[in-house]
């Protein structure tokens, strides 16, 4: 089932939204719980997750659950602690004392699906099958994959394989190369095949898309949608998620390869 709101505050919609998805029973038990916003570059919102949508989704899981919170994500156009810093997210963690955690720099393990179409084998974070996920995108315009929302913010989990040094488990090289997009490689395997493949390999648990405002033009350095689409969308399985999402952006799903 995917639920949709009308935009009228982070502090008024996304509780309501959340409780009415059943979210809180979700939670309830879990032991730990990701958040994975969409930081893919150090860019104010509309391009990047709101501060303000990630810390209301913390407050109702500290409400509703025992769980060690964790926000993680792996920016693709900067180091991902400067996106950290720069969009607020290493003050939210001091403020609910919750640990924000670079997946570009955390322990990886291997995956293997000979049924995958471009990612046979992959090392991915740990982290990603120790915890409940919840999934904070933007909706925005894509200009390869079309769109980008709930199933193309898997991204964040992979690292382009340069990165990886083996040394014990892959981990990332210490210093990040300025103006490299470190998942660069995804779009030369093929965007939509890689998007599936991450998908099969880590599922998200729980989608929150945030289409208050919208972009379009471009992923990173596009427009905000004029007028903003002023919706909240969630529900459980990413791709019907994207789904609906599609026309909210004037496109059609059916025109989307990788929710065909």
């Amino acid at each position: 089932m995917v639920i949709f709101k009308d935009f009228i505050s982070y502090q008024d919609t996304i509780p309501e939204i959340l409780q009415e998805s059943g979210l809180a029973e979700k939670v309830k038990n879990q032991k730990q719980i990701l958040i994975k916003p969409n930081l893919t570059i150090n860019i104010p919102p509309p391009a990047t997750t709101p501060i303000e949508l990630a810390q209301e989704v913390v407050k109702f899981c500290q409400k509703n659950s025992q769980a060690r919170i964790i926000i993680a994500e792996g920016s693709g156009g900067c180091d991902t602690n400067r996106a950290f810093e720069e969009l607020g997210y290493f003050e939210l963690g001091k403020k609910y004392n919750i640990e924000i955690l670079d997946l570009n720099r955390t322990p990886r393990i291997k995956k293997e699906n000979q049924k995958a179409m471009a990612l046979k084998k992959v090392f991915l974070p740990k982290i990603a099958f120790e915890s409940f996920i919840i999934n904070l995108p933007v909706l925005k315009v894509h200009l390869e994959a079309k769109m980008t929302s709930a199933m193309k913010n898997i991204f964040g989990f992979y690292l382009n394989k340069g990165y990886l040094s083996k040394v014990g488990e892959f981990l990332v090289a210490r210093i990040f190369r300025e103006n490299w997009w470190n998942k660069s490689e995804l779009h030369f395997l093929g965007i939509s095949r890689v998007i599936i493949d991450l998908n099969s390999y880590i599922k998200f648990d729980f989608n929150l898309v945030d289409a208050s405002i919208g972009q379009v033009g471009s992923e990173t350095h596009g427009a905000p949608c004029d007028p903003p689409i002023g919706k909240i969308i969630a529900g459980s399985d990413a791709k019907e998620v994207d789904r609906a999402c599609a026309p909210l952006l004037g496109l059609k799903a059916e025109e989307i390869k990788y929710l065909n």
